[in-house]
């Protein structure tokens, strides 16, 4: 009953396909759903890497460009920390407003993903 709420609910949340529609072959096993749902995580987490890799190359060429101007790598850098913290947050919050025990985790995780591809498209975009 909670896993058809849950899957009801997170596929209303957006366009995209949520993380916990991807591992909803595993909504009858917890133990199975974290895993997958790490899986899920570490290779978006792996994907922001690469995109932030790419932004802080630009923003050093920026700075190289425009010494003392810009301070482009710094922003980047305090904007990423704060990032993570609003995102981390925001998923605890989210988490904690289900109150339903073992599965807040999931629904914390499934949130940290989604938010951490929006992301790595975001830092690919700009």
């Amino acid at each position: 009953m909670i896993a058809s709420v849950l899957l009801g609910l997170f596929a209303l949340q957006g366009a995209e396909i949520r993380p916990m529609i991807e591992c909803s072959e595993h909504m009858n096993d917890d133990r199975a759903l974290l895993s997958c749902l790490s899986g899920l995580l570490e290779a978006a987490e792996d994907d922001l890497d690469t995109a932030l890799a790419a932004a802080r190359q630009e923003a050093s060429e920026i700075d190289l460009d425009m010494p003392g101007v810009a301070d482009a790598a710094s922003r980047l850098g305090a904007a990423h920390s704060a990032w993570i913290a609003y995102r981390d947050a925001e998923c605890e919050r989210r988490a904690s407003l289900l109150l339903i025990g073992d599965d807040a985790e999931a629904v914390a995780t499934d949130c940290r993903i989604a938010l951490t591809r929006a992301r790595a498209t975001e830092l690919e975009t700009q």
